[in-house]
């Protein structure tokens, strides 16, 4: 299947919010929450289109390491001592999984990362995807503070790093 990752901007809000309520049915955020980081970096947002339509996007902006926030929390501004790029959400529809297109804009984010001067990415990893994420260098780095904050997150929800070469 033929894909193309794009920026993504305002306009988009009505996409991303139909399918984080496909792959994340039981997280799902407010338009508000998902326009609050498309605005804050709109660097680190993309749409992923393929047969004509969009079929995916990520999120991603300056955060705390260590300190993710909460679920379906507006930001407002990024912290002044943001020190790693956080991966808000990388969601593809079904029919996408398995085509490359999630492993396939991580080198764009991480581009975008090393240009803002972060040497680290972070994620809070859900719905089983601390394997794929292991396949793209990030490893778990849980304590129990974090364990009872990841709980909104659902039962697998694990912290993860990766350190940008």
């Amino acid at each position: 299947m033929t894909f193309r990752w794009r920026e993504a901007s305002l306009p988009d809000l009505t996409s991303v919010s139909e399918i984080q309520l496909v792959v994340h049915q039981a997280f799902p955020e407010d338009d508000a929450v998902l326009a609050d980081r498309i605005a804050l970096s709109p660097a680190g947002c993309f749409m992923l289109d393929a047969k004509g339509q969009s079929r995916g996007y990520v999120l991603s902006h300056p955060w705390l390491r260590g300190a993710p926030p909460s679920l379906n929390t507006m930001l407002g501004e990024i912290p002044d001592a943001a020190d790693t790029w956080y991966i808000h959400d990388l969601a593809l529809l079904p029919e996408m999984r398995g085509s490359g297109a999630g492993g396939g804009v991580l080198p764009v984010l991480e581009d975008v990362a090393r240009a803002e001067g972060f040497r680290s990415m972070s994620l809070v990893s859900v719905n089983g995807s601390r394997g794929f994420w292991e396949r793209q260098g990030f490893e778990v780095r849980m304590d129990e503070r974090l364990g009872r904050k990841l709980a909104s997150y659902g039962e697998e929800a694990l912290y993860m790093e990766r350190y940008l070469a």
